[in-house]
């Protein structure tokens, strides 16, 4: 049974508008029907080794295998699944070809010809389709806004997608019924009802586009109503304030409002459900009530994970353990106690195991801990919340090791639930150990300390002011959305410590994505830091750096950075081993763009493409052409726990390298070294010229959690 799709519109045309989408929406179901008979079928007949289609100019042949049932047995995957040929779908999945050309404004697309070929081991599939010319929009009447004030009715009718003169897609003809509908709900119609009618001419290719609202009453929010089942810890009152946050007495009625005032109830951290929706309307007096509707979590959690880091120069396994009370002495003050242990390696473990003075081997104990008490509702106000939180921490880095603590405490503001303002004080200590350079002062380059030693303590003093906009849909699995926050350090001065500095760190990411279930994810990351000090050398811990699996992936962990020529602990002064060890520096930019495809719904492919760099002193326009680029693929397979993500990046041979620096042993003074890429491969490839820096081009990441 065959049917033609532009022969039954023509037909369709001559009859009045309420039977030509009878036809239509019959015409559509008949094809879905065919498509669906011999779904659920065992496998049979000859396996399909090749599905070609021609003349696929205005729509590409991947977007149509992806609709159709029919598909190739893949040959690069040994275990692919072969797909096997059934006649009946064959024919069906033409005539599905043809709609999805309509939907797409081919409404003359026809299949000219196809073609089963017996060969070897299968069947080869061959389609030749005549796509025709586009219809296009001829015009488009939105009727029953005429009550709407000129401004309201603009922010209706605004950029739908639905241009008169442009390709008429199916796709972007329902997205302007619900921009309308969804538009209208959030001017307070929360009744509003409509429909929507396209007339199609495949003779003179014009669409005829028609919208009939029918508004009814404008609505206010009424009372709110707060179903909170049979546990009863958290106060109704406390949820009423977070809703009366987002939504104002007798505001005009939006499902935004709604959407805000349900992120902020979720956003107090003591539900496992939080539903806010709009109520039976009141239509008398014009009012919707608010219907709040949560369930408690419990009180207290243990979470007990594990995470791994992995690169050329630093492998890492840790424990780590969080334990939380939501109700703290009463009043949702919330008490969190994280752990986290573990074991570095640097280099690698094998150069650990292997003693290789050559590479710097070392190794030991990584740890960090810390308690923090959130006390909600601060001074009485639902917005506000005080932070406090103490830190301990053991570091292993290439060029030091550290332990330390830091004490902090802070207001947190949320005048909207995805605007955080958070305002902290902060004491910190860290007891450095450097490299160890006989005879030469390198504590103020290596650390920033003051004395002559390799190691020292440093106190930091300073106040930091954190804004966050975070407009992502997940984030720790973002696909749509942005993300922006923009950080301020001020160390030193009035209050005390050993260092006075000023650091900025703004950020910004966006995330965009296309295809049924976000199957194209396209991310972009751009993050610049400047750290002015002002009391000699900056601290170590201050400074920044650059390269790893949350950053510039083109370098190793905080390799970008200034590197310092050292030699190795364990040489000796008539043969030394010669280290560069990253120093950090005072400015720094790196960005990324990354393109996700998921192949199936665990499994996900990447490609990406990331620059950097770290200067000495400020960063500024005259070193953007200097940056360093790096272009990259990656795998995700998507857990539980996050993504266990693996990436592999190659340098490219553009931009300026990292400084490396020397220290004279008996005069002390620094000056830089040349020094040339190494070009290979992990080794393989390349000039095979030698240096002294031996990080190779191409860097292999494996961690959990994507890297932004």
């Amino acid at each position: 049974m065959r049917f033609h799709w532009p022969s039954l519109h023509r037909w369709a045309h001559g009859l009045n508008g309420k039977a030509r989408q009878c036809v239509v929406v019959l015409g559509a179901w008949l094809a879905a029907g065919l498509a669906c008979g011999h779904k659920g079928q065992a496998p049979s007949g000859p396996v399909i080794k090749k599905l070609t289609l021609e003349g696929t100019e205005q729509i590409s042949a991947g977007t149509i295998k992806e609709g159709i049932a029919t598909a190739a047995t893949g040959w690069w995957w040994p275990f692919a699944k072969k797909q096997y040929f059934d006649p009946f779908t064959w024919q069906s999945d033409l005539r599905r070809i043809e709609r999805i050309y309509q939907a797409h404004g081919y409404y003359q697309a026809r299949i000219l010809s196809e073609r089963v070929k017996q060969v070897k081991g299968g069947v080869e599939l061959t389609a030749n389709i005549g796509e025709g010319k586009p219809t296009r929009i001829g015009s488009l009447d939105v009727q029953g806004l005429e009550d709407l004030p000129q401004v309201q009715r603009h922010k209706v009718l605004d950029r739908l997608g639905v241009d008169p003169g442009t390709v008429f897609l199916e796709a972007s003809w329902e997205s302007a019924k619900n921009q309308v509908r969804e538009r209208l709900r959030n001017l307070g119609f929360a009744e509003v009802t409509f429909g929507g009618r396209a007339l199609v001419d495949v003779k003179t290719q014009q669409a005829s586009l028609l919208i009939r609202v029918e508004l009814g009453p404008r609505y206010r929010f009424g009372e709110i109503k707060i179903d909170t089942g049979q546990a009863r810890r958290i106060k109704s009152v406390w949820i009423w304030d977070q809703v009366r946050l987002a939504i104002a007495e007798g505001e005009v009625f939006s499902d935004r409002a709604l959407a805000e005032a349900q992120r902020r109830v979720f956003g107090m951290g003591v539900f496992v459900v939080a539903k806010v929706a709009a109520g039976p309307p009141d239509k008398p007096n014009q009012r919707i009530p608010i219907a709040v509707e949560v369930r408690e979590a419990p009180l207290r959690t243990l979470r007990v994970g594990g995470g791994v880091q992995i690169d050329q120069v630093r492998n890492e396994a840790r424990l780590r353990l969080e334990w939380s009370h939501l109700d703290f002495w009463g009043g949702m003050r919330k008490l969190t106690f994280r752990a986290e242990a573990g074991w570095a390696f640097i280099p690698s473990a094998y150069a650990v195991a292997r003693d290789d003075i050559a590479a710097g081997a070392r190794n030991g104990p990584i740890a960090r801990s810390g308690l923090q008490l959130e006390q909600p509702r601060f001074f009485g106000r639902p917005s506000l919340s005080e932070r406090s939180t103490i830190e301990l921490e053991r570091t292993l880095e290439q060029s030091y090791d550290s332990l330390g603590g830091r004490l902090s405490t802070g207001v947190v503001w949320q005048p909207w639930s995805r605007l955080s303002i958070f305002a902290t004080y902060n004491l910190q200590g860290n007891y450095l150990n450097g490299p160890v350079i006989a005879g030469v002062s390198a504590a103020p380059l290596t650390l920033g300390c003051s004395n002559r030693g390799n190691h020292c303590f440093v106190l930091l003093s300073y106040l930091e002011q954190i804004l966050m906009w975070d407009n992502r849909d997940a984030p720790l699995d973002a696909h749509r959305g942005y993300y922006s926050s923009l950080s301020f350090q001020e160390g030193g001065g009035p209050l005390g410590g050993d260092f006075a500095y000023l650091r900025i760190m703004p950020d910004l990411r966006g995330y965009l994505s296309l295809g049924g279930r976000d199957q194209l994810t396209f991310a972009t990351r751009l993050r610049v830091g400047e750290l002015f000090p002002s009391s000699g050398p900056s601290a170590v811990v201050t400074r920044l750096f650059a390269g790893g699996g949350v950053s510039m992936r083109g370098f190793s962990d905080r390799r970008l950075s200034p590197l310092l020529l050292a030699p190795a602990p364990a040489s000796t002064a008539v043969t030394p081993i010669l280290l560069t060890l990253p120093i950090g520096g005072n400015g720094s930019i790196e960005g990324n763009f990354e393109i996700r495809y998921h192949l199936t719904n665990n499994l996900v492919v990447a490609a990406f493409l990331d620059f950097g760099q770290v200067t000495e002193g400020y960063i500024g326009v005259r070193d953007v052409p200097t940056l360093l680029w790096a272009l990259g693929l990656g795998l995700r397979y998507e857990t539980a726990i996050g993504p266990i993500r693996v990436d592999l990046a190659r340098r490219l041979p553009w931009g300026r390298l990292p400084p490396l620096l020397t220290i004279d042993s008996v005069t002390g003074a620094v000056s830089p070294v040349p020094y040339a890429v190494n070009d290979s491969c992990f080794g393989l490839g390349g000039s095979g010229r030698g240096t002294v820096v031996t990080d190779s081009s191409c860097v292999l990441h494996l961690a959990i959690g994507e890297a932004f």
